[in-house]
């Protein structure tokens, strides 16, 4: 099965907005980045997918990219996560591909044995969804084929999509998991998701700015 994987990334200097009592622009910038190359790490050394797409407006996405196993789309302006998940689903529509992943650059905690979880499910399910922990947003979204159900990244997106799914009688499946459910967010995520980081790029910048002892 041919699966394309889609990681929506806006402009770097706009984002972790709610860590900005904790950390300045520049340090919330580097945060950014090592989330991304640790989770790039992940899904190219895991193999299960047959190509990883960036969707974003950032210089240094593009930059990164040409160093690795990834290819890039540039979005000319940022529309919002709806838009980026949809230029990337088009382009892998476009190229016949059995299916397609959303996955967000800010989950630290995303590991092999986690994705092999998911695979093992994919032959079975046509959406497979993967709540954030508070339950109103989409960590991982699953679509087999890539336009079965609406890209919808807005307000209470996890029920968004669970709802389109449910009236179609799609079948799906709900991973659980804190590995995909925690995403670094805000200062309080900071604890929780240290604790449980092995060594990664993340873990080192926590540590480069102190915040492993808030």
């Amino acid at each position: 099965m041919k699966i394309g994987v889609i990681i929506p990334i806006k402009k770097m200097s706009n984002s972790k907005q709610r860590l900005s009592t904790i950390l300045r622009k520049d340090q919330r910038i580097e945060l950014s980045k090592c989330m991304f190359e640790d989770i790039c790490e992940v899904l190219i050394n895991s193999r299960y997918f047959s190509e990883i797409l960036v969707v974003s407006p950032e210089n240094y996405v593009q930059k990164y990219t040409k160093t690795t196993k990834i290819n890039y789309l540039k979005e000319n302006n940022e529309n919002g996560v709806n838009s980026a998940v949809e230029l990337g689903n088009k382009y892998f529509i476009n190229k016949d591909f059995d299916a397609t992943i959303v996955i967000p650059a800010d989950i630290p905690l995303l590991n092999i044995n986690i994705l092999k979880k998911l695979i093992s499910n994919i032959l079975d399910h046509e959406i497979i969804i993967s709540p954030s922990i508070n339950k109103n947003g989409t960590n991982i979204l699953f679509r087999r084929p890539p336009d079965i159900i609406k890209t919808s990244y807005d307000e209470d997106s996890y029920y968004n999509h669970l709802n389109n799914v449910k009236k179609k009688n799609l079948k799906y499946y709900i991973i659980e998991n804190e590995s995909l459910m925690l995403d670094l967010d805000c200062p309080q995520d900071l604890k929780t998701i240290y604790k449980k980081l092995k060594s990664s790029r993340t873990k080192k910048v926590i540590e480069k700015f102190g915040l492993e002892i808030l």
